[in-house]
């Protein structure tokens, strides 16, 4: 006489024989799929350890170009702090030329991109403006989730100020305001809007500004030159 399961029902007992019984023909048509295609399995295993020893020597290739681009980069950065500290101004358009030489021929990484700031700031600091912003935009494109992204726009929109191009500075600070209100530069973000508002007789948004900066960011540095502006804008 047959035993029976103790504390196991018998639907419990033919279930669990009918799940091992569907694992054991899946196991089997698996093991013979592979048997009738031996060599379709052998070239895809083959494939996928090829794409892999490709995947982890592009890994190291990428590491080993950024790791030289970096060492370059630092070079002319040397370079130009050893020349702008005396001054030679040869010497820093020498630099400005290999910088951009390294832009063009370097395509990804960290010092690539670097590349951009830099000249953008250099440009800044020899007051060719519009230099300066072309190269700070395209920093601030291509790296736009660093925090040095929304300086360097802020640093463009300056520059085109400077350049008496205030339309093009205007949408430059819009474009801070979309993308980077939340950053750590938001408060001088609205102050700097408020005060190009104010150089383009614009007093109504000019107000709305420096507000912004006041109410907004009470702790800010900005926030005096704010009620003074706010003030003088009363006074007008």
């Amino acid at each position: 006489m047959a035993r029976k399961l103790r504390n196991r029902p018998e639907r419990e007992v033919k279930k669990i024989e009918i799940e091992r019984n569907v694992i054991e023909q899946i196991l089997m048509d698996v093991k013979d799929a592979v048997k009738k295609n031996r060599k379709l399995v052998l070239y895809a295993i083959v494939g996928l350890l090829a794409v892999f020893v490709i995947s982890i020597a592009a890994v190291i290739a990428a590491d080993t170009v950024s790791a030289r681009d970096e060492k370059c980069f630092e070079k002319i950065m040397d370079d130009y702090a050893r020349y702008s500290a005396v001054g030679d101004s040869g010497k820093i358009k020498s630099v400005i030329d290999d910088l951009k030489k390294f832009v063009d021929s370097t395509y990804f990484g960290f010092a690539h991109a670097m590349g951009y700031y830099a000249l953008g700031n250099i440009y800044f600091n020899q007051k060719e403006y519009l230099e300066a912003k072309k190269y700070l935009v395209r920093f601030a494109d291509k790296e736009p989730r660093t925090n040095l992204a929304p300086m360097a726009l802020m640093k463009a929109a300056v520059a085109l100020e400077e350049a008496n191009d205030l339309k093009g500075a205007m949408e430059l600070y819009r474009r801070l305001e979309d993308k980077y209100a939340d950053s750590i530069i938001a408060d001088q973000i609205f102050f700097n809007t408020a005060r190009l508002y104010g150089k383009m007789k614009d007093v109504f948004n000019s107000r709305k500004y420096y507000n912004k900066v006041i109410s907004a960011y009470p702790e800010s540095a900005f926030v005096m030159q704010a009620k003074k502006r706010l003030f003088m804008l009363g006074a007008m």
